[in-house]
């Protein structure tokens, strides 16, 4: 067994700092499932992670390989020595487990080895007692050895069906562990208010959509543009697949993205960051917030893992002085648009201690930087290049050389978006209009606004002439003037 000479005080960091947002359990348990499942080299599809809350008990269960048995005390023990490789697991800082202990009262981790014998081994955290002693004054003197082993319990060969509560739950899915003979549970017994909180949110599943890793919904790849998807997500011959995903439920309900086909906008392009790859969908003739659609803004992925959105994104890049904008412009920009974005080098771009953005350590993570910031000041360029295209052509203020400039300055900037030819739409080329065959009503419309526009300009360009001022006669003044 091996000796941890970290301080006990680790936990607390671990707890309180890296791990103080409630949706980060599930994100940390999914990920050890996932390795657990991927580790088997097998069809994904006899595999399964079930996520589901009882009363006010929470459930993680998978149909994986699960741990070694002569493997497993020393697992849950030991800190910051996992066994993982960066390259192929998900997790491998070996700290994830302990994410739930500020979220319930009792953690408890249940290994199936052998399914069959419904033998299992158990590995209980107190957590009422770890708060307990983390207010002792000789907590600082403990390692952290001699914590885990004050709050932790180790029973081994034990009979599941004696767990009544917990077996009572796990046996609705004694098909699925039929299938492997094995799995993991996580149990987290009377789970916080805030964690109950978070669980009963409306928009909670929903985060879970956009979080793990789970697939895109089969109207996607039936959509015009399946092979995307299917890129994104099939087994490459150079195993290089950055979405990589499994079948996950909570409480019964498949989780997929919530991306439907009516969220894609006019175009909708691969786009390639050398150390990541995805795509981003947006509109020909205007880059506004479409307060309707959900798919909006920048999410970056790892292992098809959300690591962050466009806030953390464009906050780094502001710090590290690559925005050309200034951050609440740019936050508008890129919240018109869709993009969803996945690391595939792990060797050289990991996600830092927190999982809520890019370890930016070196050249090829600050290089990696400054493509997103290009990606993002191209989204901020091609908004306000189709805004002046199309604020100059409705109201009829600038004369056709001036015109056919900012359309071909809004052309550059779409295809500099795309990376490849693309058109204005047909809405945004339409600058002839048929003034004969419109109705009286819309004729009255256009000609009130084509004289408005251009008494604005004159009136304008006459209080800049005036030399002299008299407010009573100022209209026929103005009258006078243009005459």
């Amino acid at each position: 067994m091996s000796e941890n000479k970290v301080g006990a005080g680790i936990l607390n960091i671990i707890t309180e700092s890296l791990y103080d947002n409630p949706i980060v359990v599930f994100r940390e348990y999914v990920q050890n499932s996932m390795d657990s499942i991927l580790k088997s080299g097998e069809n994904a599809e006899e595999y399964a992670i079930k996520i589901w809350n009882s009363k006010n008990d929470l459930f993680f269960l998978d149909n994986g390989m699960g741990i070694e048995k002569d493997e497993f005390e020393n697992e849950m023990i030991k800190i910051g020595a996992s066994s993982k490789k960066k390259r192929k697991n998900l997790g491998y800082k070996g700290i994830g487990r302990l994410s739930g202990v500020p979220y319930c009262k009792k953690l408890v981790f249940i290994n199936i080895s052998d399914y069959s014998s419904n033998k299992v081994q158990i590995y209980t955290i107190d957590s009422e007692l770890y708060d307990r002693i983390k207010n002792d004054e000789n907590y600082s003197e403990l390692t952290f050895t001699e914590l885990m082993k004050k709050i932790g319990t180790y029973q081994d060969d034990v009979d599941i069906r004696s767990l009544a509560h917990i077996y009572s739950e796990v046996e609705k899915y004694e098909s699925l562990l039929e299938i492997t003979n094995s799995g993991f549970i996580v149990f987290m017994q009377e789970i916080s208010m805030v964690l109950g909180n978070t669980i009963t949110d409306d928009g909670f599943f929903q985060e879970l959509q956009w979080l793990l890793p789970v697939d895109f919904s089969d109207e996607l790849y039936q959509s015009d543009k399946k092979e995307l998807f299917e890129d994104l997500t099939v087994e490459s011959i150079e195993d290089a697949v950055p979405a990589r995903h499994c079948n996950i439920y909570y409480n019964d309900e498949q989780i997929f993205r919530p991306i439907k086909k009516e969220m894609l906008r006019d175009y909708v392009c691969k786009s390639n960051f050398k150390y990541a790859v995805g795509f981003h969908t947006f509109k020909g003739d205007k880059i506004v917030i479409d307060k309707k659609n959900s798919f909006s803004g920048i999410r970056i992925y790892i292992d098809n893992m959300l690591l962050c959105d466009e806030n953390e994104l464009l906050q780094s890049l502001d710090h590290y002085g690559l925005l050309a904008h200034t951050s609440n412009g740019q936050l508008q920009s890129v919240r018109g648009i869709g993009a969803m974005i996945y690391i595939t080098d792990k060797v050289n771009i990991s996600a830092n201690a927190r999982r809520t953005f890019i370890e930016v350590t070196d050249n090829d993570s600050f290089e990696f930087l400054r493509m997103l910031a290009e990606f993002v000041n191209n989204i901020y360029d091609t908004r306000y290049a189709l805004s002046n295209y199309a604020s100059a052509r409705s109201k009829y203020q600038a004369g056709a050389e001036q015109l056919q400039q900012l359309r071909e300055n809004a052309l550059y900037n779409l295809k500099k978006l795309a990376k490849e030819n693309v058109e204005l739409t047909a809405e945004s080329e339409e600058t002839d209009i048929d003034f004969e065959a419109m109705s009286i009503t819309d004729k009255k419309k256009l000609i009130k606004k084509a004289i408005s526009n251009q008494l604005d300009n004159k009136l304008k360009e006459y209080i800049k002439s005036l030399d002299k001022y008299d407010l009573e006669n100022a209209y026929k003044d103005f009258l006078d003037w243009i005459k």
